[in-house]
């Protein structure tokens, strides 16, 4: 934030003797005789900000604020000494020079323009730079800005110091502007490409690993329970629930393989009257055994081979 200074309207000092106290701005609106505003809100901050460069100086004419227009010295013709906030405004305890006090006792100077530091943008009056002796009043209010003329500020300076210790800490030089800060701070938040994917690739990558999983986990329930089933502990119409046990819960679907007993393992058996008719094919006659259960079925012995 840069500021800028002004020559505000002059205040009539008292006839036939130099005042102790100067009534130098008002609370609330400033108005200048050339149709500028200003404000002041806050009187307290001002004479805090005020009173940090010492005494403010009073001079003649505000040859101070002008110094190109003058060649020789610039005496000053008092000195404010201390800031009072009162209900009509800021007022200042003014040691003035013995010359100074002479003229104004004389009439020779009858108004006093106090110069003030203010926001740009906002107009706020942000302290006091000190005062002029002046003639008249309706010259009283000369902006100084328009010759481009600019005075330090501490919250300027303040703000200064922040983006100093900001560009510290970003490894930048310390005397990086605003725009190269902002820069840097930018490159750090953004997603390096080679460090990071978009989220839908992850969430691809998920549903992909988690698909593969399912199909494995399947696989194995699936050569599990045909293990059992030709064990005997199932039949087939157990197949599908022993499958969605299996792969939902493995360790209870053990649990009940191991309490079980594989009472269908005949199922799974080869037969032996199969194998009894390809041995007795023109090998040996038929047993009494089997002879005795052609004759209850009503067959044959040959019609049993």
């Amino acid at each position: 934030m840069t500021g800028r200074t002004a020559i505000c309207e002059a205040v009539e000092l008292p006839a036939k003797t130099a005042p102790d106290w100067v009534h130098l701005l008002p609370v609330g609106a400033v108005n200048g005789r050339d149709g500028r505003r200003w404000r002041l809100d806050d009187p307290a901050q001002l004479i805090a900000r005020s009173a940090k460069g010492g005494d403010l100086p009073i001079d003649y004419d505000h040859e101070s604020e002008k110094p190109k227009s003058h060649g020789g010295p610039l005496p000053a013709a008092g000195w404010i000494k201390s800031l009072q906030t009162r209900t009509d405004g800021i007022w200042g305890k003014v040691e003035w020079t013995g010359r100074a006090a002479e003229m104004i006792a004389n009439r020779e100077y009858r108004f006093l323009s106090p110069v003030l530091h203010y926001h740009p943008t906002t107009g706020q009056v942000l302290r006091l730079i000190g005062a002029g002796l002046v003639h008249r009043p309706n010259l009283a209010l000369t902006a100084l800005s328009e010759q481009e003329m600019t005075m330090p500020d501490p919250l300027e300076d303040a703000a200064t110091a922040d983006l100093s210790r900001i560009a510290t800490a970003l490894g930048l030089n310390e005397t990086a502007d605003a725009d190269t800060i902002l820069t840097a701070i930018n490159a750090q938040t953004a997603p390096d490409p080679a460090r990071y994917v978009p989220i839908e690739a992850v969430a691809d990558l998920l549903k992909q690993r988690n698909s593969a999983a399912s199909d494995n986990a399947a696989r194995a329930a699936d050569a599990k329970v045909q293990q059992a089933m030709n064990s005997g502990y199932l039949t087939p119409a157990m197949r599908d629930w022993a499958v969605a046990l299996c792969t939902q819960d493995e360790a209870r679907f053990d649990g009940f393989i191991a309490t079980s007993t594989p009472a269908y393992a005949h199922l799974h058996r080869p037969s032996r009257l199969h194998d009894v008719g390809h041995e007795a094919q023109g090998r040996r006659p038929a047993s009494a055994d089997e002879r005795a259960i052609c004759e209850q079925l009503g067959l044959t012995p040959t019609d049993l081979k």
